[in-house]
């Protein structure tokens, strides 16, 4: 069976969210401020995707190791680094599997790129990766949707037109897996049809605290934006840093 995470990151994935390389120097800057880290910091960007976030940091100064399952995207992020002049190291692997060890200052994981799994079980593994990977006193920054903010403001459907493809995205929230079901219908300028689908478990402030004590990580902040605003039931986003004590 393939796993919806294995064919969800194409180039339909890259046109849909293309929108977001404007947003990444931004939250790059207030990532920067929540961390209090200064180049030449050593940091892992978990699930790097096309390298939006590494390369924003790389040209700060800081030495960046990306991580992603699709070496369509890595090489994307390796062509734009080489544009750039900026360097990347680049792998190709699976999140549960971190091969680190006490090697970063900082490990980041953005856009809700957590949760992918069938189990906690899974999503423990790659905490548990996190914490292994990171030196002592390093942090990991982890930004998702807030389940809370899904719950109470959830938009069934939505239709948008993005670069003259038409897309209609339905997203089901799943009181019983807690998952936030997503899938995005787009239909191109020349009618071809395509079919994007997604699926999140998304985790409370608590049971992220559970499962962090269950690693090893302390949370030193929570925060509801890039912006640093409080966190609240209302945030759109929800920003946990914790740092490894042992």
């Amino acid at each position: 069976m393939v796993e919806w995470w294995e064919k969800y990151f194409d180039d339909n994935y890259l046109k849909l969210y293309s929108y977001t390389e404007q947003t990444a120097p931004g939250e790059v800057d207030g990532i920067l401020r929540m961390l209090n880290i200064q180049p030449p910091g050593k940091i892992l960007d978990l699930c790097c995707g096309f390298g939006r976030h590494s390369l924003v940091l790389a040209g700060k100064g800081f030495e960046i190791t990306g991580l992603d399952l699709s070496e369509k995207f890595l090489e994307e992020a390796r062509r734009r680094a080489d544009n750039l002049g900026l360097k990347l190291a680049l792998e190709a692997s699976d999140m549960r599997h971190i091969r680190h060890v006490n090697e970063f200052d900082a490990i980041i994981n953005l856009f809700t790129a957590f949760g992918f799994f069938e189990s906690e079980l899974e999503d423990m593994m790659v905490l548990k990766g996190v914490e292994k990977a990171l030196k002592r006193d390093g942090q990991f920054l982890i930004d998702t949707i807030n389940r809370d903010y899904v719950i109470h403001s959830l938009q069934t459907q939505r239709w948008t037109i993005n670069n003259g493809t038409v897309i209609l995205e339905e997203r089901f929230f799943d009181f019983f897996k807690s998952r936030l079901e997503i899938v995005h219908h787009l239909v191109d300028g020349k009618g071809e049809k395509r079919k994007l689908e997604s699926s999140f478990r998304l985790y409370t402030l608590s049971e992220m605290l559970d499962m962090f004590s269950r690693t090893g990580l302390v949370l030193t902040d929570v925060y509801g934006d890039f912006n640093g605003s409080v966190y609240s039931a209302a945030s759109p986003r929800m920003i946990l840093v914790a740092r490894k004590e042992d």
